[in-house]
């Protein structure tokens, strides 16, 4: 939740532009493109894809937490928005709450058509 410990961005990370943030009022969802309310369902959009088109962005780099679920679903919606995708291996971590869990989300990613370096 933000402000909370763990939320927060590393200190160190240079942010030189707009951050989305999404779950910030319980909705629920893993992708950095959009969420869902808990209640009704329905799909909320957290901004991205309009914020990346305005800038005539093509190509998305996906790295954080956690490889096999948020940064698998960002990765695959942007895909799927018609976005060059590449997820950056070394700077992703999985949480694995089943085994084989990471092994199938870089099959998924791969088979969407995403890079995995």
């Amino acid at each position: 939740m933000r402000g909370t410990w763990g939320a927060e961005l590393h200190p160190e990370l240079d942010v030189r532009g707009p951050v989305v943030r999404k779950g910030t009022g319980g909705e629920d969802g893993y992708s950095g493109f959009h969420a869902r309310d808990p209640q009704s369902g329905e799909e909320i959009d957290t901004g991205l894809h309009a914020l990346l088109a305005e800038r005539g962005i093509r190509r998305v780099v996906v790295v954080g937490l956690a490889r096999d679920v948020c940064v698998k679903e960002t990765a695959i919606d942007a895909r799927r928005l018609g976005y060059e995708t590449e997820v950056l291996l070394e700077g992703t971590r999985p949480v694995e709450a089943e085994p084989g869990a990471d092994e199938r989300a870089r099959r998924e990613m791969g088979e969407a058509g995403v890079t995995l370096r």
